[in-house]
């Protein structure tokens, strides 16, 4: 998979703090990039080359108040905001010209660092700041699991029940790990143990993936509302 010419521009001007203007791409071009990133699979990838990219320190400073986040997450939320405000429309070619060719920081872009992603859903129950969401899977066996993930504090756990007897099926993960997909044990009631290899979206509030458990049975799994999986 190719990096994307507003992905090079971009982290150029603000990562690096460098004084030689990064090359503009035509207009057409970032459209064209913007619908290539429509695709989760193509945006999380360029999110996660983005995150690997070199930083200044200085820049690193400024960026982490700004943002609200430590220092160590400042590149893949960077990224992260930047490239979700991007394919949302959120960001006017004139703005990434501007922002390309002198550093000057316009508005859209300062409105999209500021924007965490996750932080404007309201929690669906549980204690107070968590956040829930719902959680179904479907095995190839018929056998079908409905329940939720829960985020708080740091912390990460699901929750699914059985449609076919008193079964329940849990397991945690690590809200630290930004990764987009990322293995995930499971743990059933009944002695059934498991993994599920997870795909989450940019903004961290849906994912989809497989889900495989030791008697043999495989199915897909869906968290939050997805609206396309690769």
């Amino acid at each position: 998979m190719k990096k994307l010419m507003i992905l090079m521009t971009i982290t150029m001007g603000a990562l690096s703090a460098s004084a030689n203007a990064a090359s503009v791409t035509s207009k057409g071009g970032y459209e064209y990039d913007k619908n290539r990133l429509s695709d989760p699979a193509t945006l999380n990838w360029n999110i996660e080359q983005c995150s690997h990219l070199g930083i200044n320190p200085d820049v690193q400073e400024k960026l982490a108040k700004l943002m609200g986040v430590p220092e160590v997450n400042v590149r893949r939320e960077f990224c992260r905001r930047i490239l979700t405000a991007y394919v949302k429309g959120a960001i006017p070619y004139d703005d990434y010209v501007q922002f390309a060719q002198n550093g000057s920081v316009p508005p859209s872009i300062l409105r999209a660092l500021r924007v965490a992603g996750s932080a404007p859903r309201k929690p669906q129950g549980g204690g107070q700041g968590d956040i829930v969401l719902p959680l179904s899977a479907k095995m190839d066996s018929g056998e079908t699991f409905k329940g939720h993930t829960r985020a708080s504090r740091g912390d990460g756990q699901f929750s699914v029940k059985s449609s076919r007897r008193s079964v329940k099926c849990s397991g945690t993960y690590d809200l630290t790990d930004r990764r987009p997909t990322i293995t995930l044990p499971i743990k059933c009631s009944d002695g059934r143990t498991g993994q599920a290899v997870v795909t989450r979206a940019p903004d961290l509030m849906s994912a989809w993936g497989k889900v495989k458990l030791s008697d043999g049975s495989s199915g897909r799994l869906v968290v939050g509302t997805v609206r396309k999986q690769p």
